[in-house]
């Protein structure tokens, strides 16, 4: 696997980049939602609908957790982008030996209070009017490996343009009370609540 190699030029130089892009690109970004910081790693688990997906993680993070930046990536796709990992970026390979050593790491990591890891569990692209998302095992066993208490937060991305040239990006999220002792089938269900609730909300202004 393709483990995350945190470089000060490479972290600057995306926070930038991000602000940039994403101003470019949407009339507007919308965060909605709450985060009580309890100085704990934070999970995240988003709706993976674009070649946006990092870049709208990567600002989520700045505006809201602040924490030091991984997100899982398929490794077909980062070893193409190999600089992506000196910014946070991590690998998994579906169907190799290595999958349970991405797993662990993204576990491990989630040991450090200073942590943020974003999955996307479905562990492909899928359209943002799919009306379920499958999860894939990976998250059922980086959650069963967490031993300590961590932050668990959903957020869905929903891009509309209404009755401007370019579209508004509104961030739902929301902090979810998980017990490590519950089953972890339980997140598909509880996702895919919030993100038909998130959808709803969805309304011009």
């Amino acid at each position: 696997m393709i483990k995350s190699r945190h470089r000060p030029f490479y972290v600057w130089f995306f926070k930038v980049y991000t602000k940039v892009m994403l101003r470019k690109h949407f009339q507007d970004v919308i965060l909605k939602g709450e985060f009580i910081d309890r100085g704990l790693p934070v999970l995240v688990i988003g709706n993976h609908f674009s070649w946006w997906d990092g870049f709208i993680a990567y600002y989520f993070n700045m505006k809201v957790f602040r924490r030091k930046f991984h997100i899982m990536m398929l490794e077909e796709q980062l070893a193409g982008r190999s600089f992506l990992n000196k910014a946070g970026a991590f690998s998994i390979k579906k169907g190799g030996r290595s999958v349970v050593e991405s797993l662990d790491y993204a576990a491990g990591v989630l040991q450090h209070e200073n942590n943020i890891v974003v999955l996307y569990p479905q562990g492909e692209f899928q359209s943002l009017h799919a009306r379920t998302v499958i999860f894939e095992k990976g998250i059922r066993y980086i959650v069963a490996k967490l031993s300590s208490e961590f932050h668990l937060v959903f957020y869905s991305a929903l891009p509309d343009y209404f009755s401007d040239k370019k579209p508004t990006l509104t961030v739902y999220y929301r902090e979810m009370n998980f017990n490590l002792a519950s089953e972890p089938e339980q997140l598909q269900s509880d996702y895919n609540d919030f993100i038909r609730e998130c959808s709803l909300q969805q309304t011009p202004g």
